[in-house]
């Protein structure tokens, strides 16, 4: 009788996982979307941990995006915000009280952290990663987006000791599925700012199970979950119990597992235009030629059927200084450099037009800010041989760390190199190296003068000037340079509070007034963020930010 219970459960077992099986197999999309497949693209930059508020550069904040998502979604075509994991907000008149109303019915991912249970987003949650964002936990790397807009939030920065029980005092949960925040003055950038990558939700319940180690546990609520990851490699498989379905009421996601291999630049040309990899992240400006092909190699059949997305000049390539310490704490030498570089000529020649020389300052003209009076030509060997005269460079090497993976930013960065020491007789010495052994290095003072680049982290131009207000808590990789300048920061701090656009626009204009007469970085382009995705994959987007959301892409053949 044991012996035929047990062959009878083991028959059950073996037909309830088989049933299964088929009905993934046998899962049909309408709408002519397709259910299935892998995915394989290379990056350039290795990525160790995966924990939201301490992802700062574009890869890692790449590499979270499909585990973790946003409270808020901003639509660049319609330039409006929605609720992704709210379904609804108000605001006060007064514009400093904003209450939200957490979506219901969505899920976190299994981990044995639940001991077998569905775990549901809550507005706990919610509190819990705000009081995160605004602590100065070692993991948190951006503190400086929230801490001073919520009220109470500078009190929790300055007195945290480990201790989350309490959280900020103007945030407060209302229900199992509302929470209240309260600001310390009206912000027009809040809600955008609960769009950005870092800011996305993670369980309290994870965390108080894994602590520290949660950096190697992602448990999020997005449309895949990490299931593996190596030096060379991490993968990503759909999590089945996804909340979002899309206009034909399929359930999101449609592909089964995202690799993404780490590899240099020119190797990831050398994968997609093979036909190993699926999409390109970006086109060396001295390959665009060969991707395209000739008509005869099309005529051929020897070009790879692609589509190619872009988002237009809102990445800064830039060069930051420590303006705390010798020799960049003189402000002609950085003006010296800041004349000396010829944008056009760097842009023309080295990057074949495929850029936007810099010359309003670090903010790009367009949606998020509007220049009110014609730039100044930055560049002039004359200006820069003034301030270099006036300035107290000892002649001593100066180190310069250029973190890059394509040809022609190695190129430009040599040229400028000669042409600064026979325009200005500077000596500098390149370092190159990783984006980890750049950080490190700014960290150590080993290197006072960096390339570096960046894309906003919410859509408003007060994220390009944020990293240089002073007054800052925290320890944003963009705020290295620790420049300080009181009317930049009272001007800084206006900007933050005006409601009225215009006004707001008067404010970006003072500021970067200031920044090119002070000159704590040099903006040299704005860049267009690329992707090339063959064919066969269908419905992948990137955003203005770089992030990539694979949550509706799906493999199709083209016939």
């Amino acid at each position: 009788m044991q012996r035929t219970l047990c062959y009878f459960l083991f028959v059950l077992i073996c037909s309830f996982s088989c049933s299964e099986e088929e009905s993934i197999e046998k899962r049909i999309a309408n709408g002519g979307k397709v259910y299935g497949g892998s995915i394989s693209y290379e990056s350039p930059e290795s990525v160790n941990y995966f924990f939201p508020l301490s992802a700062t550069s574009m890869y890692e904040q790449r590499a979270i995006a499909p585990i973790f998502e946003t409270l808020m979604t901003y639509d660049e075509e319609s330039k409006s915000l929605s609720g992704n994991l709210i379904s609804s907000y108000t605001i006060s008149e007064d514009m400093k009280t904003i209450d939200l109303i957490v979506k219901k019915g969505v899920h976190f991912h299994k981990d044995p952290c639940f001991r077998g249970k569905k775990e549901m987003l809550t507005a706990s949650d919610v509190k819990f990663t705000l009081d995160y964002a605004c602590s100065s936990h070692d993991l948190n790397k951006q503190s400086q987006l929230l801490v001073g807009k919520i009220k109470g939030a500078k009190e929790f920065y300055n007195s945290f000791n480990g201790d989350f029980s309490k959280g900020v005092d103007g945030i407060q949960v209302l229900s199992e599925f509302s929470l209240r925040i309260e600001l310390s003055n009206p912000s027009p950038t809040f809600l955008k700012i609960l769009t950005h990558q870092s800011i996305s939700v993670f369980s309290k319940k994870a965390y108080d199970f894994y602590k520290e180690n949660i950096i190697y546990h992602p448990i999020g609520t997005g449309p895949f979950k990490l299931a593996s990851k190596d030096k060379k490699e991490r993968s990503y498989l759909r999590n089945d119990n996804y909340w979002k379905y899309d206009e034909y009421n399929n359930q999101l996601p449609f592909l089964d597992e995202i690799k993404i291999k780490q590899g240099s630049m020119a190797g990831a040309f050398s994968s997609f235009t093979t036909q190993k990899t699926d999409l390109l992240l970006s086109v060396p400006a001295n390959k665009i030629n060969s991707l395209f092909g000739t008509l005869d190699e099309a005529k051929d059949g020897k070009n790879i059927l692609h589509k190619l997305q872009y988002r237009k000049g809102l990445k800064i390539n830039y060069i930051g200084f420590d303006c705390s310490q010798p020799p960049f704490n003189d402000v002609h030498l950085r003006l010296a450099i800041f004349h000396a570089i010829n944008r056009d000529f760097i842009c023309s020649e080295f990057l074949y037009g495929e850029t936007n020389p810099a010359q309003n300052g670090i903010l790009p003209d367009g949606a998020y800010f509007k220049p009110t009076s014609k730039p100044q030509k930055s560049y002039s060997i004359n200006l820069a041989r003034y301030h270099m005269r006036k300035s107290k460079y000892n002649g001593d090497s100066l180190a310069f760390f250029v973190s890059t993976n394509t040809e022609s930013e190695t190129k430009w960065s040599n040229s400028l190199i000669k042409e600064l020491k026979s325009s200005l007789g500077l000596k500098v010495k390149i370092i190159t190296g990783t984006y980890a052994e750049k950080i490190k290095s700014i960290q150590n003072g080993d290197s006072k003068m960096w390339l570096g680049a960046y894309v906003p982290d919410y859509p408003d131009a007060e994220s390009y000037l944020s990293p240089y207000y002073s007054l800052n808590v925290g320890t944003s990789l963009r705020a290295f340079g620790k420049f300080k300048n009181s009317l930049f920061d009272q001007t800084f701090e206006k900007s933050s509070r005006e409601v009225d656009e215009a006004k707001r626009n008067e404010l970006f204009n003072t500021c970067i007034q200031i920044m090119n007469t002070e000159a704590p970085v040099v903006p040299i382009y704005f860049e267009n963020l690329l992707v090339v995705y063959n064919l066969s994959l269908r419905d992948a987007n990137m955003n203005s930010f770089g992030i990539i959301d694979f949550s509706k892409a799906y493999l199709k053949p083209i016939k």
